[in-house]
């Protein structure tokens, strides 16, 4: 019994190695013969059999090359069909070729029928998709219209940012012309700040407020002159920022040992906050050419135009910082500096010229 149950495992072991490795069997063959049939095609070639040659590629075409090979194929099916006078197969194969192929450049082994025709097209960048990940460094200005104050005599004030705010976003740009291109960008953007504010000398308050934004900037960016693979550029630009919502904590410890503390759960600011800003910023970074698109890193700064602040007629929450945290809003704009690195992926638009 115990050797039957063992010749069953060994059974199944190999039906299932088998069908494990089959297709991989079958693909590396395959691979094979289409680089035979590559090699073949290059020889009835350089006899002049050429009318042969698009018939021995067209089953490879597809996956069965690699990209070197694909490479070779292509080329060799066009000066194929320009040697037939086959134009419109020349002309379609030229155009599959630059689609796969949008950032080929000529070599001085490529033959004169195809460098002839590939002269006749163009390749233009549609629109480049970049992603942006980094961090906001929030930062606050001031007015006089609101100091914000719940004491006779106002004590010290202290603001501080935090560097590790969240930001990411999707930006779609587009070339005007020469080194000039306009974008559209939707972000999400975290910003995070605390004051700490001494109350007539019995005890300090600290308040930590956060923003969610929706930000959608509309920017021009100039590339200034490359170095090798590293472009540098500037960027200027303008846009709305939506909230998305307004969260703060606070807590209130005495300076008297026997004194008590205050803390409590988060608060929601959202009836004391604009919902819509408007901002302009300036920046600049640099990008890495790489297949297809660009490793960029950037900095740039977003000014806010209007005060946070708006007074909800002593809303609840308004009388909860104030009567038990002793804490009331200064008059602020939000601004930023941010920080991202991202990558850029280019979708082209091959044409006939």
């Amino acid at each position: 019994m115990k050797s039957g149950n063992s010749n069953k495992l060994v059974l199944k072991f190999l039906m299932v190695a088998f069908i494990i490795t089959f297709p991989l069997i079958v693909l590396a063959q395959e691979k094979i013969t289409c680089a035979g049939n590559l090699k073949a095609a290059q020889l009835l070639f350089e006899k002049g059999q050429v009318e042969q040659v698009p018939s021995m590629l067209r089953d490879c075409m597809k996956s069965g090359f690699n990209k070197e090979e694909q490479l070779s194929a292509y080329k060799l099916l066009i000066q194929s069909y320009l040697f037939e006078d086959k134009l419109e197969q020349a002309d379609s194969a030229m155009l599959t070729f630059l689609k796969k192929n949008p950032e080929y450049r000529l070599s001085p082994t490529d033959h004169s029928s195809f460098v002839l025709l590939f002269n006749k097209f163009k390749v233009k960048p549609l629109v480049k998709i970049s992603v942006h990940l980094g961090t906001n460094y929030p930062f606050l200005t001031f007015t006089d219209s609101d100091p914000g104050s719940v004491a006779s005599e106002p004590g010290s004030n202290k603001y501080s940012s935090e560097i590790l705010n969240f930001y990411g976003s999707a930006e779609a740009e587009f070339e005007l012309g020469g080194r000039i291109e306009a974008s559209i960008e939707v972000g999400y953007s975290q910003l995070t700040f605390t004051n700490k504010r001494d109350f007539l000398e019995i005890g300090t308050t600290s308040y930590v407020e956060t923003q969610r934004r929706l930000e959608i900037p509309l920017s021009a960016t100039y590339n200034l002159r490359n170095s090798g693979k590293f472009t540098p550029y500037a960027r200027l630009g303008a846009g709305p920022a939506l909230s998305l919502g307004t969260i703060a904590t606070a807590d209130f410890k005495p300076s008297d040992l026997n004194g008590t503390s205050h803390t409590g759960s988060d608060i929601d600011r959202g009836a004391s906050r604009i919902s819509l800003d408007l901002f302009v910023q300036a920046g600049a970074g640099i990008k890495f050419k790489t297949h297809g698109g660009y490793i960029f890193s950037e900095l740039r700064s977003n000014f806010g135009f209007f005060n946070q602040v708006i007074h909800a007629g002593f809303s609840p929450e308004e009388q909860e910082l104030a009567f038990y945290y002793y804490y009331a809003d200064d008059a602020f704009n939000m601004n930023a500096l941010n920080f991202t690195i991202g990558y850029t992926q280019i979708f082209y638009k091959p044409s006939r010229k």
